[in-house]
């Protein structure tokens, strides 16, 4: 009886101290969203429509200790080319409703990559870098970098984080505006057709131990 108590307890402890130490996840895109919602602006002459634009591809890392949150580490990479407009079931995620037709999506992405707006030929990657995390009661504050059109913004997302030392799964959102990295919402008609300046960045990735 004894022996059978040291053991469960000594496979308690390093079960404990497992979920305690330190780990280093590689994100997992096939199971994640990054995606910003681009509203369409409701003081607009002509009424547009609000359009979810999504990473189709990233690589990233985070390093995440439970005992030491502040310690946590995030990047996040990918090239202006994964973004889509729209894709799959998207829009539910924002609950907008209707569809988004082919042609629609192809004219807004090659509108929003083109040299007036996110100028994919002269800044070809998104990267975010953090640089410190503030403790939260179920995760931290993430603070970083956003690169974006060549500009580094200062960005702070409230991230809800789940590990358990083999997977991470955090969530997340927060907002920011064009002016951050330089840029004007895309307008049309004259500015009679334009996009809202605020944009929702939205973050749920999951990731494994590697």
């Amino acid at each position: 009886m004894l022996t059978l108590l040291t053991t469960l307890l000594a496979t308690a402890s390093a079960d404990e101290a497992t979920l305690q130490t330190a780990a280093n996840y590689t994100l997992q895109p096939e199971r994640s969203r990054l995606y910003v919602l681009v509203r369409y602006d409701r003081g607009a002459l002509i009424p547009g429509h609000d359009h979810v634009v999504a990473a189709s591809d990233f690589t990233g890392h985070v390093t995440w200790d439970p005992r030491v949150p502040s310690a946590c580490d995030v990047a996040i990479r990918f090239p202006v080319s994964a973004l889509q407009v729209d894709p799959g079931n998207a829009r539910s995620w924002e609950g907008l409703e209707g569809t988004t037709s082919d042609a629609d999506k192809s004219a807004i992405a090659k509108n929003m990559t083109g040299k007036h707006q996110l100028a994919a030929s002269l800044f070809p990657d998104i990267a975010f870098q953090s640089t410190r995390c503030e403790p939260t009661e179920n995760g931290a504050i993430v603070h970083g970098g956003l690169s974006i059109h060549g500009v580094d913004a200062p960005v702070k997302a409230r991230m809800t984080i789940e590990a358990d030392g083999d997977e991470i799964h955090a969530r997340g959102s927060f907002t920011s505006d064009h002016a951050a990295w330089g840029l004007e919402p895309f307008t049309a008609m004259l500015g009679s057709l334009r996009n809202d300046d605020a944009l929702k960045f939205v973050v749920y990735v999951r990731g494994q131990v590697r």
